[in-house]
């Protein structure tokens, strides 16, 4: 429907062009425009142009500045109304607004002051009447011109912003589904659990807490009474004192030091844990070249835009402004000394992850989207996003006085350093491990900072409850405002080069296929954790792989639907019947399969489905390609969303090459690859095989001879 609508449109938002500019700006100033805006769908048709805007037909950038300059006209003339008619209209009402409308609203202002301007442009039926009030009540008109444009902002972002995502979700609607349909559920049910988490907090945080120390009391009380531990405290009268000290919250050298210093220590375990990793090529490394290959897989065209645009945070162009001018808001504030603990955090930590890019020198991942010039491990974003963005939240955090205030703030902080690090990864330049490792170095250093903060604050250097006057907070706030100016304009023409996959080198073979297979170690597949898994169970040649697909259909093979929520779904209802149900990934030579099929067969009253996962080799024999996979036969259903595997995958295998020979004269045969064995799939379910390989030709070549004199592999 959506789509109807867009082509009968677009011819006529295409002649038109400047008038559509117009209808935004007078949709955004009729809707805001006091008693009118609560009968006109203003919003609504912002959507639409915004969503219009996809198609080229309207510039994105001047549409929203067209809506903003509506909006912002709007509210200023509702508060030149306010200023005249305030009084009388607020005792009496007006058309369809009653005294309690504005009194409603009136109540909203009072709880939320001068912001309530900003706040209100985003709450239907308090947008229209809340610059009225603030003219009614006297609000000094630099002031609601501030907050006024800041919400206009916000506001023509939320519309024309939404409508061109929404537009550009048209266009990448198919793509996304198939291949991030998964990853969303996982997104929002991670954000779920966040908010979750931070309601329990402001809920019960600090009865938490409470009860935590009353316990910790008692225990330690406990504790003392023993008779034997009190033994042990007049013998040690030293030890206990040290202990004591160590305890002392009075001090900034008893207690918060010790916690301060206990979580550098357990940090730098864990940062040691993850290099010595790295060193020894633990399954850590396996996990991240599967991982990367599982984001590369799912990874859709849509999200590198908006993925960019977060990674930017961490880009020292941005970064090093941002700091700057931070630095500045910290100095007009008059808390000078906290110069020193955002330097040592921010810079030592960005040269502690130089120094780590260069001792370890690490390459990017062969799936990066972009091209980075420096090593991968550990992540100079992670690194700075803790480092820097840490440090500015626990300055926020410190400088607040509310509970709520504090713990918005700490959630908020943390879902930016996430983002930040999820973005590397969502790009394919990091690994990992190479995020978790600059989280790390991050910590250390964001720990060294706030430890000179509270040693400052504890010296009498820093007064965390110093007011200063309103003219240099106006101009913290605009310094603020600034630095956001900064980031959207850095970023808005950023434009980082993309890297362009380098051409795979066909290797040519002379001997068997087997034994090179076996010769170079990739005679099986991997498990998550690189351990071996289920030897391979063929190889194909074919010309190329439409060649090698089209066989595989002559055959009967269907290709697997892609791993999204509505197939998921639908494999949840349909079990077995669904024959070309999702198939879970495999890894060979740290690769994902390229192609995952399914051919339904029926064995007596039951029927099953035989599987095959296929990789696509730079291998060439004979001048044909060479393409290896594993067969597997799902038997039934476990859970209710996830098949059960028959344990011969030789029979699958089997089957495999018996459907590729029916009606043609394919030629095949059968060679020694690995001992025979009994293994384990990755869900529990146990697997044998004899150790054989198939050999097919799918070429019509009836010339050649295949490689079929092979030794066997020794028992």
């Amino acid at each position: 429907m959506i789509d109807h609508l867009f082509q009968a449109l677009l011819p006529s938002i295409a002649h038109v062009h400047l008038i559509g500019y117009w209808v935004g700006f007078f949709a955004a100033f009729v809707e805001t425009v006091l008693v009118v805006g609560l009968l006109v769908p203003g919003s609504s048709l912002l959507l639409l142009l915004g969503a219009f805007s996809v198609t080229g037909h309207l510039d994105f950038g001047d549409l929203l500045w067209f809506a903003i300059a509506g909006a912002v006209l709007g509210d200023n003339l509702n508060f030149w109304l306010g200023r005249r008619y305030g009084q009388q209209w607020i005792r009496n009402g007006v058309w369809l607004l009653k005294p309690e409308h504005f009194a409603q609203v009136r109540r909203f202002f009072d709880d939320h002051g001068a912001k309530s301007v900003f706040l209100g442009r985003f709450i239907p039926s308090i947008k229209e009447i809340a610059p009225f009030v603030a003219g009614a009540v006297g609000m000094r008109r630099r002031t609601f011109f501030l907050w006024n444009v800041l919400g206009g902002i916000g506001w023509g972002l939320q519309w024309v912003g939404g409508g061109y995502l929404f537009g550009q979700s048209l266009n990448l609607a198919r793509v996304w589904m198939s291949r991030a349909g998964m990853a969303l559920v996982v997104v929002l049910l991670f954000w779920l659990l966040l908010w979750l988490v931070q309601r329990a907090v402001l809920r019960h945080g600090r009865e938490f807490m409470l009860l935590f120390v009353s316990l910790a009391r008692s225990i330690t009380a406990a504790i003392r009474s023993n008779p034997f531990v009190r033994r042990l405290l007049r013998r040690y009268p030293g030890t206990v004192a040290f202990l004591k000290a160590r305890t002392d919250r009075s001090r900034f050298s008893g207690l918060p030091l010790t916690l301060l210093v206990m979580a550098f220590v357990y940090v730098l375990a864990l940062f040691a844990g993850i290099v010595e990793d790295l060193v020894t090529s633990d399954p850590i490394i396996a996990v991240d070249h599967a991982t990367a290959q599982l984001v590369a897989a799912f990874r859709a065209p849509g999200v590198i835009t908006p993925f960019l645009w977060i990674t930017g945070l961490g880009v020292s162009l941005v970064v090093g402004p941002l700091l700057a001018i931070t630095g500045l808001i910290l100095w007009l504030l008059r808390r000078q000394w906290l110069l020193l603990p955002l330097l040592a955090s921010s810079l030592g930590a960005t040269a502690f992850s130089a120094l780590g890019k260069l001792a370890f020198h690490r390459p990017r991942p062969a799936e990066a989207v972009l091209l980075e010039s420096s090593s991968s491990f550990p992540s100079g974003h992670a690194t700075i996003a803790v480092a820097f963005y840490g440090f500015v939240g626990y300055l926020l955090i410190r400088s607040a006085r509310q509970w709520k205030t504090r713990v918005n703030l700490f959630f908020l902080t943390c879902i930016l350093i996430l983002l930040i690090g999820l973005s590397r990864i969502v790009l394919g330049v990091h690994y990992l491990s190479d995020v978790w490792a600059g989280y790390l170095v991050g910590t250390l250093w964001l720990i060294i900072g706030i430890s000179m903060s509270e040693w400052l604050t504890a010296k009498g250097r820093i007064d965390w409850r110093r007011r200063v006057g309103p003219g240099r907070r106006r101009l913290a706030l605009g310094l603020g405002i600034g630095a956001l100016a900064w980031y959207l304009v850095f970023v808005g023409n950023w434009h980082p080069p993309r890297k362009v996959p380098a051409p795979v080198r066909p290797i040519e073979i002379t001997g068997p296929i087997n034994t090179y297979l076996e010769d170079h170690h990739i005679a099986s597949t991997e498990s998550l954790l690189g351990t071996p898994g289920q030897p391979l169970s063929f190889a194909l040649l074919a010309k190329d792989s439409d060649a090698l697909l089209s066989s595989l259909r002559e055959a009967g093979w269907h290709v697997a639907d892609k791993a999204d929520l509505r197939h998921m779904l639908r494999l949840v209802q349909e079990g077995m019947a669904y024959t070309t149900a999702p198939l879970a990934p495999a890894f060979w030579n740290g690769q994902i399969n390229t192609f995952a099929l399914e051919r339904p067969v029926q064995r007596g009253d039951s029927t099953g489905i035989v599987t095959i996962r296929l990789w696509r080799t730079p291998l060439r024999w004979a001048g044909s390609r060479v393409y290896v996979g594993i067969a597997r036969e799902y038997v039934g259903m476990q859970w209710g969303l996830l098949h059960r595997i028959s344990p011969d995958v030789d029979a699958a295998a089997g089957l495999l090459v018996a459907s590729l020979q029916h009606g043609g004269k394919r030629r095949s045969c059968r060679l020694p690859l690995v001992r025979p064995m009994i293994g384990r799939y990755l869900m529990g379910g146990r697997f044998f095989t004899r150790g054989d390989m198939w050999l097919v030709d799918l070429t019509h070549d009836a010339d050649r001879v295949l490689p079929c004199n092979a030794p066997a592999p020794t028992p």
